[in-house]
This record gives C-alpha cells, sequence and structure tokens, in this order.
C-alpha cells in the first residue's frame, strides 16, 4: 500500500503504524536500559571505594576494585549507545548520566585520598588536581546544581576531554599496585631482577597523576564554560 506525503491527502496505513509503534517501543526499551546502566554505574560507586578503603593497595583488592572501576566506567559508553545520549527523548533520567560520572571518580579519589593520607603519603602532585577536580565539581553543583539537574550539562568537548582523563587518571591510580608489578615483571632480567623488584616503578602512578592534571586543565575550562553558559541562558 502507498501513502501520499501530503497531509491532506495521507491514507492510513495500520502496517507503517504498527512498525512505527515497534520502532518507538524499541526506542523506549533502549532507553530504559541505558538508565538502568546509569544506576548501575552510581550503585556500583560505594562498592568499589569500600574496597579501596579497606585493603587497597593490596594486589588482590587492587585489582578487584580497578576491574570494577573499569566495568562501571564503561556502562558511560553503552547507556549512550544503546539510550542514546543523556537529552535522549528515549531516556527519562538521562540528567543522571552525567552526574553519575561525577559520582563515580570522584568517589573513588576520595577513599584513595583517604587511604594515602591514612598512610602518610599524600603529595602535592597528587593532591593539587584531585583538589581541582573535586572542588569544581562541587563548586558547579552548588551554584548550578538545580538548573543542570534539571536542563542537564551543557555540552562541550572541554567537558567530554575532561571526563575522559579523569576516568583514566583514576582508573591507572587505582590499578597502579597491580600494573607496577605487571609492568616490572616484564622489564626484569636475569642480571637486574633484584633491582628492578625491589624498587619498583613509578611509571604508572605517574601517568596517572599526568592524566589527572590534564583532566583539572579542561574541569577549569568546563566549568567555565558551564558557568558562562547557564549565565547567558539565564539572560536570554
Amino acid at each position: 500500500m502507498t501513502t501520499s506525503t501530503d497531509p491532506e491527502n495521507a491514507v492510513y496505513s495500520p502496517e507503517l503504524d504498527a512498525q512505527a509503534q515497534i520502532e518507538l517501543s524499541d526506542a523506549d526499551k533502549g532507553g530504559a536500559f541505558a538508565d538502568a546502566l546509569t544506576f548501575l554505574r552510581i550503585a556500583m560507586t560505594p562498592v568499589i571505594m569500600a574496597l579501596i578503603v579497606w585493603g587497597w593497595p593490596e594486589l588482590q583488592v587492587a585489582l578487584l576494585a580497578s576491574f570494577l572501576f573499569i566495568v562501571a566506567a564503561l556502562t558511560d559508553i553503552f547507556d549512550d549507545f544503546f539510550g542514546g545520549s543523556a537529552r535522549s527523548q528515549y531516556r527519562r533520567y538521562g540528567y543522571l548520566d552525567d552526574i553519575a560520572d561525577t559520582i563515580l571518580f570522584v568517589g573513588v579519589l576520595i577513599a584513595l585520598a583517604f587511604v594515602l593520607f591514612r598512610a602518610d603519603l599524600v603529595s602535592w602532585t597528587w593532591a593539587i588536581p584531585v583538589a581541582v577536580l573535586i572542588g569544581r565539581e562541587l563548586l558547579v553543583g552548588l551554584f548550578k546544581g538545580f538548573e543542570l539537574s534539571r536542563y542537564g550539562w551543557a555540552d562541550n568537548l572541554y567537558s567530554s576531554a575532561k571526563g575522559g582523563f579523569a576516568m583514566l587518571g583514576t582508573a591507572l591510580l587505582v590499578g597502579s599496585p597491580w600494573l607496577t608489578q605487571w609492568i616490572d615483571m616484564t622489564r626484569a632480567t636475569p642480571d637486574n631482577a633484584i633491582e628492578v623488584l625491589a624498587g619498583g616503578s613509578p611509571l604508572v602512578w605517574v601517568i596517572g597523576e599526568v592524566a589527572l592534571w590534564i583532566a583539572a586543565v579542561f574541569s577549569v575550562i568546563a566549568g567555565i564554560k558551564i558557568l558562562t553558559h547557564t549565565r547567558e541562558v539565564d539572560a536570554a
């Protein structure tokens, strides 16, 4: 059956209407699944934090915590894949997408801060970017939290870059105990095995810190962009 593109002469087609209903239903299911992944990311955060506080940097605990963190981070990719962006009309709780990302990496960084402070191992190279990242999230949430929860975060490349580097840096820091051991084992030879394995390479931790520094720079720029964007909307 053919239908006219002219609204006045259009012919109703049950087949096309049924197909449209199926497509809409599939989209709704995709949105619901994406929202479930977002909630899963939020729910996994306290579990990862508890593991870090309880036993990090023991190798098995670090391995499990880093694995769960990577799984939680991957849900951010899959919820966009199945349900579209956070602003998709098929996602009822899409506005929680970016909030879930913030809860994940900020929560894990706080847990790491607790463990490092307890062991008196907090360095300024680690503390400054972490303070900037956490402070920025608190500042933006304090002044623009209601508006952002209602209308979503203003999309910009700086926010995406911040999120990517923050997740990468946090994952490297959490996994540094077992990653460092694995790297040292690959570097060790019969001639230098004792020296390499006894010293431990700081490479993974340093790369994680560098990623956090980059994330902190993007975080400041993105925060300014968000605050400026919302002020312009308010003034319009």
